[in-house]
C-alpha cells in the first residue's frame, strides 16, 4: 500500500496515527519506502527504526513491536521486502487463497526485473512481465489472480495434481470458465509455462462447465478415464419423473458409478435412502456400480475392474444390475 503524501508528525512519530493505521491493515508491519512516502525525511526513517516501539524485520522492513508473529505476517513480509510488483504466487498464492491442498508455505514470489530488489523470505520466480490486472489483493496482500494461478500450478505440478488443485479452485468460485476463457485469450500466445496444461484443462470442459463438487469425483472420473471410459458427473437422470443426480454416469452406456464416501453413508438411514434410489435407477434402467471411497485413492484396479464387471454383462445384454463387490456382487437385476 503507498499511502499519499500525510505528513508523519515531527514529535513522536513512532505513534504517528497514520502510520499505526497502516501497519494495522499490514499484520503490524510498513515498509520504508510507505514510511517515507507519509513524509518522512531520511533522518526520521532512520529513527522510527532504532525506537523501541519499532523493529527492523528486514534491511527494507520495520515491524511494530509486540505484534504477533503468524503465516499472514511473513507473507506480507515477503511481499514488502520485495517490493515493486511482487505478488505471492504459484501454490504458495492458492494456499493465501484458501484453496483446499495448497499450502501457504514455503512461500513463493512472482516479479519481474523491473522490481530490482530480491528478499529472502521468499523464493521467486522472475517474469517478462506481469500486467496489473493479472494481480489483485486478498485479505491485504497482493496476489496472482486464480486464472495466473492455475498456470503456475500446471507448470510445476504433475498434471493429475494440477487438475485437482484447479477444479478445486473453480468448485470455490475462485475463478469461471469466463475467466479462464479471457485469461487464455490475452496470455495463450506467450509461451508461458503451464499455457498449455491449462488449455488442456479447460478445452473438454468450455466456459459453461460446472465443476465437480468433490476431489473424490474427481479422483475417480481420472481413474474411470485412464481406464478409457468417458464420463460425465453430477448428471440429472430420469425422463417423465426425475430419479436424482448422479455421480457418474459412462458416457457410451446406461451405467452409473456411485461413490460410497464412509463419512456420508455409514448410518443405517443413508443406507435405506441409498437403497430407495438406487432401485428407481435400476427401474429407469440404468446399472448401478457401487464404489467406496478407499478404493478410489488407494487401489484404483479395483474400481476398474468393478465397472468392467457390469460394462461386460451391459454389452452381452444382460438387464440393469446393481453391483457392490463388499456387499456379494450383482444384485437386483430389474429388482
Amino acid at each position: 500500500m503507498e499511502d499519499g503524501p500525510c505528513r508523519l508528525h515531527s514529535a513522536g512519530m513512532h505513534d504517528d496515527p497514520d502510520l499505526i493505521a497502516l501497519a494495522e491493515q499490514q499484520y503490524g508491519l510498513v515498509a520504508l519506502r510507505q514510511v517515507r512516502a507519509l513524509g518522512a525525511s531520511q533522518a526520521q526513517t532512520d529513527r522510527l527504526a532504532r525506537s523501541v516501539q519499532w523493529e527492523r524485520l528486514t534491511r527494507n522492513v520495520l515491524r511494530r513491536r509486540g505484534t504477533p508473529e503468524s503465516p499472514e505476517q511473513r507473507a506480507m513480509a515477503a511481499v514488502l521486502d520485495a517490493g515493486g510488483d511482487a505478488a505471492l504466487s504459484h501454490r504458495s498464492g492458492a494456499g493465501w487463497t484458501l484453496v483446499p491442498g495448497c499450502r501457504l508455505e514455503p512461500l513463493c514470489l512472482v516479479t519481474t526485473k523491473h522490481a530490482r530488489r530480491r528478499t529472502q523470505l521468499a523464493r521467486t520466480h522472475e517474469v517478462r512481465d506481469l500486467p496489473p490486472y493479472w494481480v489483485t489483493t486478498f485479505r491485504g496482500v497482493r496476489v496472482c489472480r486464480p486464472e495466473l494461478l492455475a498456470t503456475q500450478i500446471y507448470a510445476e505440478c504433475h498434471p493429475e495434481r494440477a487438475e485437482v488443485l484447479v477444479e478445486r479452485m473453480w468448485t470455490r468460485r475462485l475463478l469461471t470458465g469466463a475467466t479462464i476463457a479471457e485469461f487464455l485469450d490475452q496470455c495463450g500466445r506467450s509461451g508461458r509455462n503451464g499455457i498449455t496444461g491449462l488449455r488442456g484443462y479447460f478445452e473438454p470442459r468450455g466456459v459453461d462447465y460446472v465443476p465437480l463438487d468433490s476431489g473424490l469425483e474427481l479422483r475417480a472420473k481420472q481413474v474411470l478415464e485412464r481406464a478409457g471410459w468417458s464420463t460425465r458427473h453430477q448428471v440429472n437422470v430420469g425422463d417423465e419423473r426425475w430419479t436424482g443426480r448422479v455421480d457418474l454416469l459412462l458416457q457410451t452406456l446406461p451405467i452409473v458409478v456411485e461413490i460410497q464416501s464412509a463419512i456420508y453413508h455409514q448410518s443405517l438411514l443413508d443406507r435405506a435412502s441409498d437403497d430407495r434410489r438406487i432401485q428407481r435407477l435400476l427401474d429407469d434402467g440404468f446399472s448401478v456400480v457401487e464404489i467406496v471411497d478407499d478404493d478410489v485413492w488407494f487401489d484404483p484396479r479395483a474400481v476398474v475392474e468393478d465397472v468392467e464387471v457390469v460394462v461386460c454383462h451391459v454389452r452381452g445384454g444382460g438387464s440393469a444390475v446393481r453391483f457392490n463387490r463388499r456387499t456379494g456382487g450383482i444384485a437386483g437385476q430389474n429388482a
